[in-house]
Formats: structure tokens, sequence, C-alpha cells
């Protein structure tokens, strides 16, 4: 029979105990208890410590059972069928749950951002105007992405925006007058059974999450691999490595699982991606020089 500890009170900014298994006690980091803070505004039933974790790490078991009636495809190279992240989970924790090593500058300037938008303000940005969401910010959309294999390519078909990725496995490199773009330019290998995605040339146009900005000497790394949870139900674990020295001290890693969802596949519709239309009814449009919309 599993063991469940009590959780402890909750003080903002502190660590904080969370219910674990086993006997085990699982701490929040200041800088995860400060995201679910953020996380729980507005929300009329606030998520615990548990929970947000549960979340973070691709669902609890109830809701498995439901996404995953049928399993994906037993060959671990093959990603097709479609696979969510839960909830969305637009920050920059890294895996250890220490926050990102911005430089003084990105600092300062996410913090502005952060103050603005608690007074107040609504932050636009290219997701809010419709432009390509950006990477790896389409990594923490709580929006279904399908591949589809190609030869010499795999596409990632991602429901938000209806943001197409062209990842190259003919190429180790971009070609040398490779233009900068939202998405940038992907190149894939494998090593063993993990997709190894690295993708440089972007444009400065797209926020790395709600706040954070990077330039044009970002370059991301990707590592996509399946993997079973303790359940039995398979994640797709992408690790994701941001390297941009103008706004980051060093090179970070954050992670994602993206649950698979044969529920979703097997609903009406474009084997559930659906339409997506940013431009239908978008009030979310720039109105001040700093990128602000500001609520009357």
């Amino acid at each position: 029979m599993r063991q469940f500890l009590v959780c402890v009170l909750v003080v903002a900014g502190m660590a904080t105990t969370v219910v674990a298994q086993e006997g085990t006690v699982r701490k929040l980091t200041p800088a995860e208890q400060a995201q679910l803070d953020t996380d729980n505004k507005g929300r009329s039933t606030p998520m615990t410590a548990e929970q947000w974790l549960a979340r973070r790490s691709g669902g609890n078991q109830a809701q498995r059972k439901t996404w995953e009636p049928t399993p994906p495809p037993a060959e671990p190279r093959d990603f097709t069928g479609l696979w969510q992240l839960p909830g969305g989970n637009i920050n920059l924790l890294q895996e250890n749950g220490e926050g990102a090593p911005f430089t003084p500058e990105e600092a300062k300037r996410t913090q502005h951002l952060i103050d603005a938008e608690a007074n107040g303000a609504v932050l636009t940005d290219a997701a809010s105007q419709c432009f390509p969401h950006g990477v790896p910010r389409l990594s923490f959309a709580p929006y279904p992405v399908r591949f589809v294999y190609l030869p010499g390519e795999i596409l990632m078909l991602h429901e938000v925006g209806h943001n197409l990725r062209i990842i190259h496995l003919d190429r180790k490199e971009a070609p040398q007058d490779t233009p900068q773009s939202f998405l940038g330019y992907s190149t894939g290998r494998w090593e063993g059974d993990t997709l190894v995605v690295e993708t440089s040339h972007f444009n400065d146009k797209t926020p790395l999450d709600f706040h954070s900005s990077h330039g044009t000497r970002l370059k991301v790394t990707e590592r996509f691999q399946k993997q079973k949870t303790s359940q039995g139900y398979t994640d797709l674990v992408v690790r994701i490595t941001i390297d941009d020295p103008e706004h980051f001290t060093k090179a970070f890693t954050v992670v994602r699982h993206w649950p698979y969802r044969s529920d979703m596949a097997a609903t009406l519709g474009a084997d559930g991606i659906t339409e997506y239309s940013c431009e239908e009814n978008n009030r979310n449009v720039e109105t001040t020089s700093d990128g602000r919309v500001i609520i009357k």
C-alpha cells in the first residue's frame, strides 16, 4: 500500500512541502513557488503544489487513463499520433527548479513587463498578434501537435496558429543564406532513439515565455524521446536547451512532458487538430511603444 505524507502550510516565497508517495518529500524551490503563485492567479480553485507538479510532469493517473485509450506505435523512433502538454507550461523554470540565468539587462526588462502586467497592462507579443509563436514557446503551449514523416524531413504540425515546423534530417546545418525568421531553421539527427533538433536563424520578435526576450544569436537544441510513465502510459519528453549569450549568462535546459493523446486523435475533425483562427475577434493588439495593451 502506498504511503502519503500530509502537506505543510504553504508560505509564499518559501519552499513548500508537497504530498509525496512512498515516504519521500518534494519541496518547491522559491522559483517554483513563485511560478505556482502566478499560475494560480485568476483560478477559482487554486492548484495545490502536488497538482501543479503533476501537471508539469504530464498529468495525474486519472487523467492519463482517459487520454490514452490506445497506445502509440511501439517503435521508439515513431512519434506519429497526437501529443499535448497538459494545461500549458509557459515559463523558463529549469529542470532543477531554478529560474532562468538572466543577464542583468534581461532580468531588468523581464521584471519591467511583469510589473506592468501586475499594474493592469495586458501584454502583447508575436503570438497575440497572430505571428508564429517562436521556439521554444511552441513547446510550452497547451495545444496538440502531430508529427509527420517525409523523406529527409519530419514535420511538426501545431494546432496553435497552425504553426508548422520542418525538421531537416538531410542537412547538418542551415544553408549559408538562410534568412532569420520566427521559427528559425531546424536540422535533426537521431542519437539512438532520441531525436535531436538544433534550431538557429531566429529573428528577435518572439518571447520565450510571457515576459522574457531573446536575440538573433539564440540557438535552441531539443531532444525528443518517448518514455513510459510509472503507470505505463507514454510521454514524449522534450529536453530544451536555450543558448543566447546576449540574454542569459549561460545555456540552460527546461523539460516538458507531452502525454500521448489517442483520445483526441479519435475525435471528429483533422484527426484531433482543429481549426485555429487567431485573427478572428483578436482584441489583444499592440497599442503602446513598449508592446502593451492598456486596459481602460
